[in-house]
């Protein structure tokens, strides 16, 4: 017949009907974007899915829920403090908003300038926190905020926005690392919109 480019085929057809087989005036089609692109995966594998909702009117003053639907923790805001409670309603955390933000956690973080607990990159291009002697980074990547261990890939928790839900998802190894509460404060912190420096 025409060969095996099908291609071949219609041009063939077309000169046989009189008509051009190529436009000159019309540039070629660009294949740019037409070969398939290494996509982020839509969620962590086994991880542990918390989703910040009725935000009232910010992630400073909201629910925390987690698997079916239920209360994991709350965040509200008064004045100038703000407390990340837990489902039964015991204070884990307590930021105070003054001219040098301060941030503690009940048995993990003494209370310290915000800006040193989260602390920010010289490059400014993302943040570290430490604990239990691990230093952990926050960096930008895609539509996200990923945690990890500087030198690894391994992503242990990260964190996403719509208009009107902020979304955690931590691995099974970031809770073992003990990392729950301090994905959550960390969260409120990157998601406020407030200085912490």
């Amino acid at each position: 017949m025409y060969g095996s480019n099908p291609f071949t085929a219609q041009d063939a057809w077309n000169a046989g009907n009189g008509q051009s087989t190529w436009d000159s005036s019309v540039p070629p089609p660009s294949i740019f974007g037409a070969l398939p692109y290494p996509s982020v995966p839509s969620t962590l594998p086994g991880a542990i899915t918390l989703k910040f909702t009725s935000l009232s009117p910010t992630i400073l003053s909201c629910m925390v829920v987690g698997p079916r639907n239920e209360t994991y923790f709350r965040v509200v805001t008064n004045g100038g403090h703000t407390v990340l409670k837990d489902a039964q309603g015991s204070n884990i955390a307590l930021l105070e908003w003054r001219d040098q933000p301060t941030v503690e956690v009940r048995s993990l973080v003494a209370k310290q300038p915000m800006g040193h607990w989260l602390r920010l990159s010289t490059d400014r291009s993302h943040r570290f926190m430490v604990h239990n002697g691990v230093g952990y980074s926050w960096r930008p990547h895609d539509r996200f905020l990923q945690l990890s261990i500087p030198g690894s890939y391994d992503v242990l928790a990260r964190v996403s926005k719509t208009h009107d839900v902020v979304t955690l998802e931590l691995t099974p190894h970031a809770v073992q690392l003990g990392l729950l509460e301090l994905g959550v404060l960390a969260t409120i912190l990157l998601q406020c919109g407030k200085n912490i420096d």
